[in-house]
C-alpha cells in the first residue's frame, strides 16, 4: 500500500449486490479504491500484467500477471495499482450461483481476500478468453446477454477450479446438506439451531463451518435467497408487495422492505416500477 495511511484513503461506494457487472482496465500508479464496509457480493479479478495491491485493513498481498483474486463479502478492502506499475486486469462483481459455492473454496492469502496463481501458460489463456467473453456479453443489452455473461463466469470459476487442487475440494456434506435445505425450503421460519440438527452439528460448530467454507453467514445466504426469489416475483407477478414478502417467508413486510431495499439499493415497489 506504499506509505498512504489506510484510513486517509477516499471511501468509495459500495456496488448494488445482485447485479453482474465487469470490465477490462489498464490503471497506472495512483488507482486505489477503498470500500472499508466491504461489499455484500464477491469481487473477481485477473491480472494480465502488472502489479495490484491487496489490503484487508490489517495485511496486504500483491498480485502479478497469472494470479487470480477473491473478495469475499463483508471483507474491508483496499485495492490499487502497485508502484510503478501500469495494472492490467479484468474485474468482475457478483453473487454466486448455489452450485458456484463449491468453486470458491479458494486458499486464503490474507483474512477475507483469496488468492491463487495459474502457472500453466494454456490454462491462463483460456480463463483469459472466458473472462473476455464475461466483459463482452456483459456490455451487450438483448434477450441472451445477461445468461451468456453467466455462463462465461461459470467457466471462469470452473477453469480456475480445475487448475486449483484446492479449490478441487468438495464442501463438508453436511455444508451441502444444509445448503440444499436453504435452497428448497427458504421458504420456512428456519433457525440456524433448526438446521444444525438436521445435519447433526451443534449450534455454535455448523455457524463456524457454514461460515468457514462459504464465506457467508447462514442467515445472510438465508435472507439472500429469499430476496433472490422476492425480486422474481416483482418481475413476473402481479403480487403486492406484502404478497411477495410472505410468499418468500418473510414475516413481516416492513422488515423485508428493508431488507430489499439495503440490498438491491431501493424499495421493492420502486423496483418494481424501474422494471416496467
Amino acid at each position: 500500500m506504499g506509505d498512504i495511511p489506510y484510513s486517509a484513503i477516499h471511501e468509495n461506494r459500495s456496488t448494488l449486490p445482485g447485479n453482474l457487472i465487469s470490465a477490462h482496465y489498464k490503471k497506472p500508479f495512483g488507482y486505489r479504491v477503498k470500500r472499508s464496509r466491504g461489499t455484500r457480493d464477491y469481487y473477481l479479478t485477473l491480472t494480465l500484467s502488472g502489479h495490484g495491491r491487496f489490503h484487508n485493513g490489517g495485511e496486504s498481498c500483491i498480485c502479478s500477471k497469472g494470479d487470480v483474486t477473491v473478495i469475499t463479502p463483508g471483507t474491508p478492502h483496499y485495492y490499487a495499482t502497485a508502484e510503478p506499475a501500469v495494472w492490467e486486469f479484468y474485474w468482475c462483481h457478483f453473487v454466486p450461483r448455489e452450485p458456484w459455492l463449491p468453486l470458491l473454496q479458494l486458499p486464503e492469502e490474507i483474512k477475507g481476500i483469496k488468492q491463487v496463481h495459474v502457472e500453466d501458460g494454456r490454462m491462463l489463456g483460456r480463463i483469459r478468453h472466458a473472462f473476455s467473453s464475461l466483459v463482452e456479453y456483459n456490455a451487450e443489452d438483448d434477450a441472451f446477454s445477461e445468461r451468456l455473461a453467466y455462463i462465461a463466469l461459470e467457466e471462469v470459476l470452473l477453469l480456475l477450479a480445475r487448475c486449483s487442487s484446492f479449490a478441487a475440494r468438495q464442501l463438508d456434506p453436511r455444508i451441502e446438506s444444509a445448503i440444499r435445505l436453504l435452497t428448497e425450503r427458504y421458504r420456512e421460519p428456519l433457525t440456524v439451531p433448526g438446521i444444525a440438527a438436521q445435519v447433526n452439528l451443534s449450534p455454535s460448530r455448523f455457524a463456524h463451518l457454514f461460515k468457514e467454507q462459504t464465506g457467508e453467514a447462514v442467515m445472510e445466504m438465508l435472507i439472500k435467497l429469499r430476496l433472490k426469489h422476492a425480486k422474481r416475483l416483482l418481475d413476473l407477478t402481479r403480487l403486492s408487495v406484502a404478497e411477495v414478502a410472505a410468499e418468500t417467508g418473510f414475516q413481516n413486510a416492513f422488515y423485508f422492505t428493508r431488507q430489499f431495499t439495503a440490498f438491491c439499493g431501493c424499495p421493492p415497489s420502486l423496483y418494481r416500477k424501474q422494471k416496467l
